[in-house]
């Protein structure tokens, strides 16, 4: 696996593999870490153009505490996502923690006029597997 480091920054980072796929890693918990990845998630939403092919995994297995400055920048970001026209897009969020996904997955059904496959793993091969299906 092929991957370039596009941003690095203190407990985050986002890297796009060989064939477009785009990984967002938060490295731990902080404000910090959860800022960073909320910034770049803007800048790389700010992108998008409609029609374009997204195919994205977010890693949050090393920051899976909920807190009340995490839940505000996943509700700003999921808020964002739903304006954006995407007829195909497809995004894994990557997790240890399987009651959690249970917890996001009511927030990230699909809104016209985003349409968007959003699916759960704790392996990040299987993941990578479906994104390049």
């Amino acid at each position: 696996m092929t991957l370039r480091t596009i941003v690095e920054k203190k407990g985050y980072q986002r890297q796009r593999m060989l064939g477009g796929v785009m990984i967002l890693r938060v490295l731990d918990p902080t404000p910090e870490a959860i800022e960073a990845w909320y910034k770049d998630c803007n800048l790389f939403m700010a992108r998008w153009q409609p029609g374009q092919r997204l195919r994205y995994l977010h890693d949050i297995r090393n920051a899976e505490r909920v807190t009340s400055f995490a839940t505000d920048r996943v509700a700003r970001v999921l808020k964002r996502m739903r304006t954006i026209p995407v007829s195909d897009g497809r995004g894994a969020i990557l997790l240890n923690n399987a009651a959690l996904g249970k917890v996001l997955s009511p927030f990230l059904r699909p809104h016209p006029p985003a349409f968007w496959q959003i699916r759960f793993f704790n392996d990040e091969g299987d993941a990578l597997l479906w994104l390049s299906e």
